[in-house]
């Protein structure tokens, strides 16, 4: 089923909410506002699940630039992270140090 990203969300705004306001287009599987783990608040993002995917493009035209809850908010079909694309979860590999010349002007 094809996913709808929807973002610039204002904190107060739940799944049911989305789900809502995406059910005016067409039929909703399921939508989803991201939280962070550790305070539970809102992340500002989520995602819409349309059963159709003509739905879908037809909810992101529609719906990109609209205000919900006092905020313009941002919406585009989903497209998932490429194969191969750098992931920065944690730590960042650190590159080896470079090589520093010695007084004698070798390596």
């Amino acid at each position: 089923m094809p996913r709808v990203y929807v973002g610039n969300l204002a904190e107060s705004v739940t799944r049911d909410d989305l789900r809502a306001l995406f059910s005016k287009i067409g039929r909703v599987a399921g939508a989803l506002v991201i939280t962070d783990k550790l305070t539970g608040k809102s992340r500002g993002f989520g995602f819409v699940e349309m059963v159709e995917v003509e739905d879908a493009i037809n909810a992101a035209v529609y719906f990109s630039g609209t205000e919900l809850e006092g905020r313009k908010i941002h919406v585009d079909p989903f497209r998932p992270q490429e194969p191969g694309a750098q992931k920065f979860r944690g730590e960042r590999k650190r590159r080896a140090p470079a090589k520093r010349s010695t007084s004698n002007g070798t390596a």
